[in-house]
């Protein structure tokens, strides 16, 4: 009786482990997240560093911590300036959406331009992708 209780025992934590695997394998992305900064003036600097989408549908968002001032934020494609984002208002620490619903594979890129012409702001954020809330 022991035996079979042990064997059952054993059946059921490898069942509910491989039950666990399963739904991390079949579930949603994780979010993605870095850390971003730079300095803009009053006309768009364009970031070139490339980040993935790995889920369709899924959205990206910025929070600036440190703007320096006010300042708007955009997506681009990284390979073609011409398909971005609208330009998005952030700068008061607070978290903004830029993007929304994008394709698994779509590569994107940031750029930021001061409200301000006269003066350079130096900025820094969080950028986060690959989420659906």
């Amino acid at each position: 009786m022991r035996i079979l209780h042990g064997t059952k025992s054993k059946v059921l934590v490898t069942g509910a482990a491989l039950a666990g695997a399963l739904a991390l394998a079949s579930g949603p992305a994780y979010a993605s997240s870095t850390n971003v900064s730079g300095q803009v003036g009053g006309s768009y600097t364009y970031y070139g560093t490339g980040r993935t989408i790995t889920s369709n549908g899924s959205n990206v968002y910025i929070q600036i911590n440190n703007p320096g001032g006010a300042m708007v934020v955009k997506w681009y494609k990284c390979d073609n300036r011409s398909v971005h984002g609208a330009d998005v208002e952030v700068g008061d620490g607070r978290r903004h959406l830029i993007g929304s619903n994008f394709k698994a594979g779509t590569v994107f890129c940031l750029a930021a331009a001061a409200d301000v012409s006269e003066i350079k702001l130096n900025w820094s954020g969080t950028l986060n992708w690959n989420v659906y809330s």
